[in-house]
């Protein structure tokens, strides 16, 4: 928990865009106050989340600010924490915890129009996407793959304008293992483009999902009897995945 509490701390630092500059008296007063992000701050540290989350609702209903991207993120860390808290108490006053992490951290991307805030949060994405990783792959093990499916769509749905290869990748796999073919199709396009330099300048977590993905699609494929596919898959993360035992095994095996 402390690599997460200081995740999201660091999160709610950089938040504070207003800090340290004096404000002209010209400029315009921004809808949320650094003082009220500071309280927020320090309602995370001691975590008081009823409270942190009472007011970061409000901040999200009210009109003036509604379509201020921060308070939803902050709210995605809050039910992320207390998702990955341990502590019952908490998880049972809020059963929907993650899966609210993932739709506020949803809405804060919509939110956030021109991409200017997303970047100041890469590290808790990255965790939430990791937790996401892992409940989806629990229900590819137990061929729920439409409930996995959910995950992975949401996964590209987080990224900055959607492109999120690996995502799209399993996103594909998944429509393919409930036969939908022709959509399936579709997504796999979507993620071939987005893997053209073979996955280059990905986060950790996606080069993670990356490996799994085109192993599992590989040998999904070679089970149906289409290896040619199977190995373009493999073909194509090269550049990244190349030097991988694992990954080559399962080329050598095609």
């Amino acid at each position: 928990m402390k690599i997460l509490q200081f995740t999201l701390l660091f999160g709610l630092l950089t938040f504070a865009p207003f800090s340290g500059f004096a404000q002209d008296d010209d400029e315009e007063k921004p809808a949320i106050s650094q003082e009220e992000y500071d309280k927020l701050l320090i309602l995370m540290i001691d975590e008081k989340y009823d409270k942190l989350l009472y007011k970061a609702i409000k901040f999200t209903e009210e009109e003036e600010t509604k379509n201020e991207p921060r308070p939803y993120v902050i709210m995605a860390q809050a039910f992320f924490a207390i998702s990955q808290s341990g502590n019952e108490e908490w998880q049972e006053k809020y059963p929907k915890a993650y899966t609210d992490a993932i739709k506020y951290a949803l809405k804060f991307v919509k939110k956030d129009t021109n991409q200017e805030v997303i970047g100041e949060y890469t590290e808790f994405f990255n965790e939430l996407r990791r937790a996401m990783m892992n409940e989806a792959e629990m229900h590819v093990d137990d061929e729920k793959y439409s409930k996995a499916k959910r995950q992975y769509k949401n996964m590209f749905k987080m990224a900055v304008d959607e492109e999120d290869g690996p995502a799209w990748l399993m996103y594909g796999t998944m429509l393919w293992m409930d036969d939908e073919k022709s959509d399936a199709e579709e997504a796999w396009v979507k993620a071939r483009e987005l893997l053209a330099n073979g996955g280059k300048g990905l986060e950790d977590v996606q080069l993670d999902l990356l490996k799994y993905g085109v192993i599992y699609t590989a040998e999904a494929l070679a089970g149906a009897g289409q290896l040619t596919e199977a190995r373009a898959w493999i073909q194509l993360v090269d550049p990244t995945l190349g030097s991988d035992r694992e990954v080559q095994a399962v080329l050598r095996s095609l």
